[in-house]
This record gives structure tokens, C-alpha cells and sequence, in this order.
């Protein structure tokens, strides 16, 4: 009779240092919790112990360690720089400080601009083409990515962009601030937006809408035991994401009439009309106004940045669609991103 091999189960903790060493990179316990949350690997264990089983971890690595390397050099040729793509460098380390205040498509990382810029040479850079005191210019500089590197590396830089907002993003990253005036300015701004939707409809609405989804979720999208498997293929995502879609959507319209809520603005004219549900788009002009009236020009500035970045994230679009949008979003939907129920934002304030 053939023996079963027995489960060689590790902890979080473990599977992190066990992956880090087989990967040759920085593998973290919270990387190796997204690898259970997505489904990816399977979680082991009961009362509260998650355990992981070591041959899965190897066959997730063996199955893209070096794959992309291959390819690339498959289409390229071997003399490709491969340590140029800084494949090993996790997103923390590509949108490191200032890099990451606000998303701009097309940009590439502060490692590729170092790469370039400083004083090491290797078997493909043979020469040092810029020194300390030097002036760079960046004749489409985009959100100051060059801009940044340049200054930390000790050299001046010159940006030109064709977009005024580009501008604003370039000169917030460099410039010198009183922080003090800009936590008093962020503070008094949150707690004035607190005041303006204390007693909204929507802010009750969005509560127990939250409340409800989160039952739902927990009774038909059990993490991470869902999304495992949809990996191996047990459940056939679209069939059932929209067959849970249509199951919930009462619950949603019930509370939109409860409540009162206005999903929609009345005109549909601008960008603004279209993509955000009516009670976002009150308090973006509210806050908005607020920034107009702060006196010091850099506050102001950074102010109008984080609105920015804040405006982008509460379009009324599915997560899977940040990028490219399709169509506006007004109701609850299954997400394929998160393996759930999920809903449109009905507020900045978060």
C-alpha cells in the first residue's frame, strides 16, 4: 500500500523566509497573506492558525521565476539588460516617497532615472554622464519623476511640460512647505466636510449598505476560500458573480428608496456629470471651495493635489476599471478584482 506524503505546513512568518530565500527577494509575510487573500495559495489550519503548505508556495514561484526574463530575451536577444526591467523591486520601491502623491499614467520609476543619472558604471553603462552641480533638463517631464531623482542625486533640474496640471504635480514634489499651515489647513477642511454630511441621508445609506454587503459577502464570497476556488477552476466566476449580482440588487434598490437617495446628477454635460453619483459630486465642489479661500499659495497647491487624487478614486466605476472607463457605475456589482460584492463610493470623506 503506497504511503501518503505527509503536508510540511509553515506560518506565515515561515512561508515569508522560505520564499524570500528561494526567490533570491524581499518576500514579506503580507505578500505571502495577499498570495492566501487572492486565492493563490490555499490556507491551512483551524482556530485562528493559518498554515501554508510548502509545496504549493514552490509550485506558485516555480510557475513565473525567471519567465518573464526568458521571454523578454526570447524576442530581444540574450545581451538584454535585464537588471534594467528591476523585476525584483516590489511597488513600495518604485513609487518610494514623493512618487507616490499622485497617479500618472505612462510613468516610469525613480530606479530607471538613478540608473542613468549617477556616478556607477557597470558592463553596459561605461561611461558617468552627469555630476553633482549639473543642470538637467527634462523637456517632457510628465510628474517629475527625472525632476525628483535629479535633486536627490544633488543636481539642478529644469521640467517642461505641456500640461498645466503636470506642472502643479512637478513643483508640489520639489517644493518647500510650512507643514505646520498644512495640517491645519488639512484638519480644518476634514472636520468642516464631517460637519456638511453629519446629518445626509447618504452617509446613513452607505452605512447600511456596507452592512449588508458585508453579510452578504461573508455568506457567498467567503475569503480566501472563494477566490481559491475560482483558481482551480471550481466555480465559474461570471456565471456566478452575475447570478449573486441580480440576487442583491433588491437589498440595493430597497435602501436607495428608504433612504431617498439621489444616485445621479440632474445634467449630464461634463466629465464631472457623468462620472460621479450626485451626493459625490456636492461634496467635491464643497471641499473645492475650501481650497479656493486658503491664503498661502503652497498649501493651496498641495491641497489641490490630494483633492486630485481623491476626485480620481471616487469616479462611479467598478475597481477593475480605474484606468479606462467604460461606463458610469450607480449600483452595487460583483468585483471581479476583489472576489465580492462591492459598491460605488457615496462620499469623499474616507
Amino acid at each position: 500500500m503506497k504511503k501518503e506524503a505527509t503536508l510540511e505546513l509553515l506560518t506565515i512568518k515561515q512561508a515569508s523566509e522560505w520564499a524570500s530565500e528561494y526567490s533570491k527577494k524581499k518576500v514579506t509575510p503580507s505578500n505571502i497573506s495577499y498570495l492566501i487573500q487572492y486565492g493563490r495559495i490555499r490556507k491551512n489550519g483551524s482556530n485562528g492558525s493559518t498554515l501554508i503548505d510548502k509545496q504549493e508556495l514552490i509550485k506558485y514561484y516555480d510557475s513565473y521565476l525567471g519567465k518573464r526574463e526568458l521571454e523578454w530575451k526570447g524576442l530581444l536577444g540574450e545581451d538584454l539588460n535585464w537588471a534594467l526591467s528591476f523585476d525584483h523591486l516590489k511597488e513600495a520601491d518604485t513609487t518610494k516617497h514623493v512618487h507616490r502623491l499622485h497617479p500618472y499614467k505612462g510613468k516610469f520609476i525613480p530606479q530607471l532615472v538613478e540608473y542613468f543619472l549617477d556616478d556607477h558604471t557597470d558592463d553596459y553603462k561605461k561611461e558617468i554622464y552627469f555630476n553633482k552641480g549639473d543642470i538637467v533638463l527634462d523637456p517632457f517631464c510628465g510628474s517629475g519623476t527625472t525632476i525628483v531623482q535629479a535633486n536627490e542625486l544633488g543636481m539642478h533640474a529644469i521640467g517642461i511640460d505641456v500640461s498645466a496640471f503636470n506642472s502643479l504635480i512637478c513643483n508640489a514634489k520639489i517644493g518647500k512647505y510650512d507643514f505646520v499651515d498644512l495640517d491645519y489647513e488639512i484638519k480644518k477642511i476634514t472636520k468642516a466636510l464631517k460637519q456638511f454630511i453629519t446629518d445626509s441621508n447618504t452617509v446613513k445609506f452607505e452605512n447600511k449598505l456596507t452592512q449588508e454587503l458585508t453579510k452578504f459577502n461573508n455568506k457567498y464570497f467567503p475569503s480566501p476560500e472563494y477566490k481559491y476556488k475560482v483558481a482551480l477552476r471550481e466555480i465559474e466566476e461570471n456565471k456566478y458573480g452575475i447570478e449573486k449580482e441580480n440576487e442583491f440588487l433588491p437589498i440595493f434598490t430597497n435602501l436607495v428608496k428608504e433612504y431617498d437617495i439621489q444616485l445621479t446628477q440632474d445634467k449630464y454635460n461634463s466629465f464631472l456629470d457623468r462620472w460621479y453619483l450626485h451626493h459625490v459630486r456636492t461634496e467635491i465642489d464643497f471641499t473645492c471651495s475650501l481650497i479656493k479661500q486658503i491664503k498661502n499659495p503652497s498649501t493651496k497647491k498641495v491641497l489641490s493635489i490630494i483633492l486630485s487624487r481623491t476626485v480620481r478614486s471616487c469616479r462611479a466605476t467598478t475597481h477593475a476599471d480605474l484606468a479606462t472607463l467604460k461606463h458610469p457605475v450607480t449600483s452595487t456589482y460583483y468585483c471581479s478584482k476583489h472576489g465580492k460584492m462591492c459598491k460605488p463610493l457615496f462620499s469623499i470623506l474616507s
